[in-house]
């Protein structure tokens, strides 16, 4: 797919998440309100991968991929594994104190680790696929070693574009499920569930792609 209709395809997909999500209340408590303003943070990194490319900063963007990882993976977290006291510390409101209690919680590996063994499998798997894939290019990006350095000087392959846009979209659409089952509304629910099919041509295949150095 050319990489101007791989854009295109993508900001529809997010644009169909977002309709499907319009409107829709969150289920009643606070566990459920912080996954989903994790979840809206999550949509919002993917946004700005895809405007990052289409405005010629592609070190930027890849490097946004990590940030929306992040994002679904707490949003996962805080739905299926967190306690209800580091539920309550998150949703505290800002101050100084409450930035330095929350900042003593899991650290994204033990997240993940919570995460395989409270969430559903399916969920689960796909996410730690994601990670062994991805990470080690994510980590590069994100502390500018060898991957930026080396694509900011020498120029990003149209290939290598292609396959990250295709994981965030990937990304995306766990985002887009986790936030309907997050409304409890199947109205909302089983539409999400079937758009992997309708946009399969800008989804990764269903192992996430490592990206290439």
């Amino acid at each position: 797919m050319p990489l101007e209709e791989m854009l295109t395809r993508s900001a529809v997909l997010q644009a169909e998440i977002l309709r499907l999500l319009e409107d829709e209340p969150t289920y009643p408590g606070e566990r459920f309100e912080a996954a989903m303003i994790a979840c809206g943070i999550a949509l919002e990194h993917a946004q700005a991968l895809r405007i990052l490319f289409e405005h010629g900063s592609p070190t930027t963007a890849m490097s946004t991929l990590r940030l929306q990882f992040e994002a679904h993976t707490k949003a996962m977290w805080m739905l299926y594994a967190a306690s209800d006291l580091a539920i309550q510390k998150l949703m505290a409101p800002l101050t100084e104190e409450s930035a330095r209690v929350a900042n003593k919680l899991p650290q994204i590996g033990e997240m993940m680790e919570a995460i395989v063994k409270k969430a559903p499998v399916g969920a689960s798997s796909m996410l730690i696929q994601f990670k062994d894939v991805s990470w080690s290019a994510m980590n590069s990006y994100v502390h500018s070693g060898i991957h930026p350095l080396r694509r900011h000087l020498e120029g990003y392959p149209t290939q290598l574009v292609l396959q990250v846009l295709r994981n965030s979209n990937g990304l995306m659409t766990m985002t887009g499920m986790l936030a309907a089952i997050l409304t409890g509304n199947d109205c909302c629910i089983k539409p999400m569930r079937v758009i992997q099919t309708q946009f399969e041509d800008c989804l990764p295949p269903l192992n996430p792609l490592a990206p290439q150095v």
